[in-house]
């Protein structure tokens, strides 16, 4: 078990001390023997990015100040994160602290109070994500190339353009095709990924939020993405690497990067491609059943409210207009 951590303190120079890789081994034995493994991967992740977060502020990360955490998951809500993503993480740095015999800074009212507030603002301003439609897939293929000014300044060059345009095609064309979420297109890896002599493909998806029990699901991959993928696979790549390498959160910023820059406006998110796919499928006549098994939903509720236009342009008043 995970023995007691001192607080992480500054040197006499002022730089801040990392957490060490024994350190985060012990964290990993600990949470191992106390959570179970999909909790334990999230968890994981989240505090990986409270560390990133911490470090990059010159925070300390143990002990944790309270203010320093309320800093932090008020930046995450202003970057658009969920409320109960931001709750994980604050369960994440809670556990962590606890195994290492530390005061958990989550519990302290003021980061507390932060979190009723976010919640709130959540609230009122949910909306759901821009439906990432085959139209929109066509928009971005024609565009996804095409140098982008960086954050600097910069423009890209060719080369750079092409190459984060081959990838953006091939990540979004396989989060339509598997219905992917973001933490789905995170994990998977070329091992997962099979193909077909017609062309298309298989992609296993070994365990997502829907199925604790990582039974997994075998997906239908199209031949155009699969033609995608091959363009940018390394030569020397393994079953075992990261097909996009990307995090959920980069996921999520370049699938709003690519809309904007093929102009269909604001709304896009890493949710997007599996809300679209939705839509399209709802529009080509497959019924709530068939759709929930395509998208891996245990509860109507979610599909239902993602193609709540389409089902009324197929509803009994359609249809009565349609039959002139």
């Amino acid at each position: 078990m995970l023995q007691r951590i001192e607080p992480q303190t500054q040197n006499g120079a002022g730089t801040m001390v990392q957490v060490s890789e024994e350190a985060r081994r012990r964290i990993t034995e600990a949470l191992e023997q106390t959570l179970a493994q999909t909790t334990r991967i999230n968890y994981m992740s989240q505090w990986r990015k409270w560390e990133m977060f911490a470090g990059e502020r010159g925070y300390p990360v143990f002990a944790a100040d309270p203010v320093h955490l309320a800093d932090w998951i008020t930046q995450r809500a202003d970057d658009g994160q969920k409320p109960g993503t931001i709750r994980m993480g604050l369960a994440a740095v809670g556990s962590v602290h606890r195994q290492a015999n530390l005061p958990n800074p989550a519990e302290d009212e003021g980061v507390r109070a932060t979190m009723r507030g976010i919640t709130r603002i959540a609230g009122r301003a949910q909306k759901q994500a821009a439906g990432l439609t085959v139209a929109s897939l066509a928009a971005i293929r024609a565009t996804a190339c095409v140098p982008r000014t960086g954050r600097g300044g910069s423009l890209e060059t060719a080369e750079t353009a092409e190459a984060r345009g081959h990838v953006d095609i091939a990540l979004i064309s396989l989060m339509r095709d598997g219905m992917l979420r973001r933490s789905e297109a995170e994990s998977l890896t070329w091992g997962d990924l099979t193909e077909e002599s017609d062309g298309t493909g298989r992609l296993t998806v070994a365990r997502s939020k829907t199925d604790p029990k990582g039974e997994g699901a075998v997906l239908f991959v199209s031949a155009p993405t699969m033609e995608a993928l091959r363009a940018i696979r390394p030569s020397d790549a393994s079953a075992g690497d990261s097909l996009f390498g990307l995090s959920d959160d980069q996921i999520a910023r370049r699938v709003t990067a690519a809309a904007e820059a093929a102009g269909l406006g604001g709304g896009f998110t890493g949710h997007s491609a599996r809300v679209g796919m939705a839509q399209d499928l709802a529009r080509a006549g497959t019924e709530l059943p068939a759709l929930m098994t395509a998208g891996r939903w245990q509860s109507p509720t979610m599909p239902a409210r993602y193609t709540r236009a389409e089902q009324a342009g197929r509803g009994a008043i359609a249809r009565f207009y349609d039959s002139g």
